[in-house]
This record gives structure tokens, C-alpha cells and sequence, in this order.
């Protein structure tokens, strides 16, 4: 064996022999080091091979370890793997959620993620606690499917406890009287399209353009008829907006809808029967637009909707109601079940809800009910 720091080219090198085999390894570029830096560092590492290391190999091995760890950053695998196990509507939300609200650990390898980096985080949180436990669960989901795949022995966020959160928050949710004036302001939605669809057209007279049909049917837009359908039957909003028309039943005896799994937030299937107010929304909205695939598609492309933002913005402030938002019809829905006093597993399996815990939140009783309640005893 013999060892030697050559200058040739511009890299320093150790030449040795082990066990009847040359090898060449890099001790640095020439300027980072000087020559006599090569050689100590040279005699350095060829008493590693005198005691029978491989410096080539040793090498490899971590040249192959950093790979490895490359591979099993969070971000790595939030864009691979996580991508290919996940079903593509989680990972469309976990994946951008967990992006951004865990960047500090996006480029850490997940074995070195660990429960106490983690409890710091979640300290550090400045949000509610509901909404700090929502990006834990996102989370833990991830590095579950990390052990699932073996990318990791074991995932850290056994040991990261949920916050604490309020289980009798209010659930807002519509009066009758608040019912009344949303179904109100839907109407002098519709009266204000018609009324603008007319003055267009008596525009387009003047100038001898083309005009439009004036609007006859019932259903102005698809707004209103959504409102309808969430009030009576609780769909979420993403139902609402994957509904098909082949799920729609109004043929036979008892007519439903069914939420197809892939698109409920629980992923399971469930069937809802339809009361007059949803039946005739849907036989006239259907009749009236023809809708070949959604229900209710996005006007403008035709494909699946991304939200109802601005419509919605601007009915509840014409409504006077501007803390109400589109899922709080979900929970009148609810509500309405419960203050009927329809048993916790109906109301469960209507609302496709995974445990009675969530479904007993629709237990809550408003004030009127209490005032009444006191005044049996006053």
C-alpha cells in the first residue's frame, strides 16, 4: 500500500491500495486547499486504510446515505410518493396546507423531524386552537402514509397532543325568521337579473344588435336552487358542486340524491331522501337548464365550479346577513333534525358525519327553547 497527494489537474488525490486493489479518492480542489494541507490530510486518512477501511466504499456509502436522505425530505415526498398512495382529493388539500404551514420543516429528512421541533411549532401557533389541530391531523396523515410506505420506522405525531378546543362552540346556523329573509333576498336577486336581462335587450334593440332571450323560468342562475338543496338535504359545499345528475333520483317512489364517496369529506357513500322543497328545486332547475353531466356546473366553463364567492358575498348582504356563510345551511340543516328530535344515527348518516361526537353538536338548543325551558320553573 502507498498513498500520495498529486496535484495533477486541479484536484488533489490519495492513491492507495487495499488488499490488492487500487483505489483513487478526492481530498479537495486544488486552491481550497493547499498542497501541504493534501498530504497531512493524505497521511491522515491512509492510516484509515492501514487499519483496513475502504475509503472508495466509505465514501459511496455516504454518497448514497445523502441520496437517500435527499429522497426522504417532507417536501420530497409531499411531491413523490405522497402523490402516488394519497387519494387525489386529500392530497389536493393536504399538500398545499402542509406546505405551508410546516416550511421550516420541508427540507429536513422525516426521520429527523421529531416530536419536540413539532410541540414548538404548535406553541408558536398564533391561530385557533381548531385550526392548529386541523394542520396537525393534515400532518399526521402524511407521515402515516410515510410508514405505511417505509420511507420511515415510525412517525413522531403520536407524541404531539391536539389542542384543546372548545366542544360547545356555537354552531351558527339560521333562524326561521333569518331563513326567510335569505329566501327573500334570493327572490330580489332573481327579480334584479330579470330586470337587468330586459333593459340589455332594449339596449341591443337600439342598436340593432342581437339581444338575448328575456329570462322565463324560475331559476334565474343556479344560486338559488343551491340555497334550496343545502337547506333541505345538508350537502356541503363541495357536494353540492360534485353532484351529478345520474345521482339524482326523481323517478321513483321515494326520490334522493346520493353523495358519491370520492366526492364526500368522508369519502364514504351516503343517500339522502328528498323532501317537496329539494324535489321540486331539482325537477324544475333540471328542466329548466339541462345540465348533460353536474348539476350545477360553472356557468362560464362548464365544468366543476371552484366556489360561489362573490354571488355569495353579495346575497348575504342583501340579505342583511353578512356573518352567514354557504355552510352554515349544512348546519340549519342539522339543527332543524335535532330541535325535530330525530334520533343522533339518522342525523348522522343524512349529514355523513364519521362519529355521533360531531353529530351530537346539533344538539344545542337556541335561545328561544331556553327561555321557554326557564320559564317552566320561574
Amino acid at each position: 500500500m502507498f498513498s500520495r497527494a498529486d496535484g495533477f489537474s486541479d484536484k488533489h488525490y490519495l492513491r492507495y491500495r487495499l488488499n490488492g486493489k487500487r483505489n483513487t479518492v478526492k481530498l479537495g480542489m486544488h486552491g481550497a486547499i493547499t498542497a501541504d494541507q493534501a498530504r497531512e490530510l493524505a497521511k491522515s486518512m491512509a492510516g484509515d486504510v492501514a487499519k483496513g477501511e475502504d475509503l472508495a466504499v466509505k465514501r459511496k456509502e455516504a454518497r448514497a446515505e445523502a441520496v437517500k436522505k435527499s429522497q426522504q425530505t417532507l417536501r420530497a415526498f409531499l411531491d413523490g410518493g405522497y402523490l402516488e398512495v394519497a387519494p387525489a382529493k386529500t392530497a389536493a388539500d393536504t399538500v398545499p396546507r402542509v406546505k405551508r404551514s410546516f416550511k421550516e420543516f420541508l427540507d429536513k429528512p422525516m426521520p429527523e423531524i421529531t416530536a419536540w421541533q413539532l410541540e414548538k411549532w404548535k406553541r408558536a401557533y398564533t391561530g385557533k386552537a381548531s385550526a392548529c389541530n386541523r394542520e396537525l391531523t393534515a400532518l399526521r396523515g402524511v407521515f402515516t402514509r410515510a410508514v405505511n410506505a417505509g420511507l420511515i420506522d415510525k412517525s413522531p405525531m403520536p407524541d404531539v397532543k391536539k389542542l384543546k378546543e372548545d366542544k360547545n362552540k356555537k354552531i351558527r346556523f339560521l333562524t326561521e325568521a333569518e331563513e326567510q329573509q335569505l329566501l327573500a333576498a334570493t327572490e330580489t336577486r332573481q327579480e334584479e337579473q330579470r330586470a337587468e336581462r330586459l333593459r340589455f335587450i332594449k339596449h341591443c334593440e337600439t342598436r340593432t344588435r342581437e339581444a338575448p332571450e328575456p329570462i322565463t323560468g324560475k331559476f334565474t342562475d343556479h344560486i338559488m336552487p343551491m340555497v334550496l338543496v343545502a337547506l333541505n338535504t345538508g350537502l356541503r359545499r363541495g357536494e353540492l358542486f360534485n353532484l351529478k345528475v345520474k345521482d339524482v333520483d326523481l323517478s321513483s317512489k321515494r326520490p334522493s340524491l346520493t353523495v358519491v364517496g370520492e366526492g364526500a369529506k368522508s369519502g364514504q357513500t351516503r343517500q339522502i331522501p328528498l323532501n317537496d322543497t329539494a324535489f321540486n328545486t331539482l325537477v324544475t332547475w333540471l328542466n329548466e337548464s339541462q345540465p348533460r353531466d353536474l348539476v350545477f356546473p360553472s356557468p362560464k366553463t362548464g365544468r366543476r365550479m371552484d366556489n360561489i364567492k362573490s354571488a355569495w358575498t353579495a346575497l348575504r348582504e342583501l340579505a342583511g346577513l353578512p356573518d352567514v356563510r354557504l355552510h352554515d345551511l349544512r348546519h340549519t340543516f342539522g339543527t332543524r333534525l335535532a330541535h325535530a328530535r330525530i334520533d343522533l344515527v339518522t342525523i348522522k348518516e343524512l349529514m355523513g358525519h364519521e362519529s355521533l361526537e360531531t353529530t351530537a353538536r346539533y344538539l344545542h338548543t337556541n335561545d328561544e327553547r331556553k327561555l321557554e325551558a326557564v320559564a317552566t320553573i320561574g
